[in-house]
């Protein structure tokens, strides 16, 4: 048995926070973060910044979406279903790679990061990030590793947006 399926067996076990994880994977959790960020971006007057934080996030939900059709790879909710008795099967049966959640979170969350370079926004987005991997896992929507991946895909993506945005910037 893979070390992703033993990973989703032991979180299992907490599955009685499933309706704290559903609000790391919610729409009002990351609708409120992302009004927030982008209010303090409107108010220290960088908010065409913001507007490429959220247009490169786009760009990275869409980059996702094309990586699982090449990925091919279950969500455990959908294959493995049977093993977590509270779990309905969920989704398409091969979208599991990336976790599109984490990808966009931790692009986001990198981007924010490096356009203010604020410790403390950093650690509340980061922590973010992670507890949105988490609830994914915990969720049995996606294994460890989809997770993983999500979330060091999202961080390249979001190195690699920023340095053309500041060398655009420069030009």
């Amino acid at each position: 048995m893979s070390v992703d399926i033993l990973f989703s067996e032991w979180i299992y076990q907490f599955y009685f926070l499933k309706d704290i994880a559903e609000v790391f994977s919610g729409r009002i959790f990351s609708g409120t973060l992302v009004a927030c960020i982008g209010l303090y971006f409107f108010k220290i007057k960088k908010f065409k910044i913001f507007l490429f934080i959220c247009l490169a996030t786009g760009f990275g939900d869409f980059t996702g979406n094309v990586l699982k059709d090449l990925f091919l790879q279950p969500r455990p909710c959908f294959n493995y279903h049977e093993s977590f008795p509270l779990i309905e099967r969920c989704g398409a049966d091969l979208t599991g790679m990336p976790s599109n959640h984490t990808l966009n979170f931790f692009l986001f969350s990198t981007l924010v990061h490096l356009s203010l370079k604020k410790p403390f926004i950093s650690i509340i987005f980061f922590v973010s990030s992670t507890l949105v991997a988490l609830s994914r896992v915990l969720l049995i929507k996606h294994l460890l590793s989809q997770v993983i991946i999500g979330g060091l895909i999202g961080i390249v993506m979001a190195v690699i947006f920023f340095e053309a945005y500041v060398k655009w910037k420069q030009s």
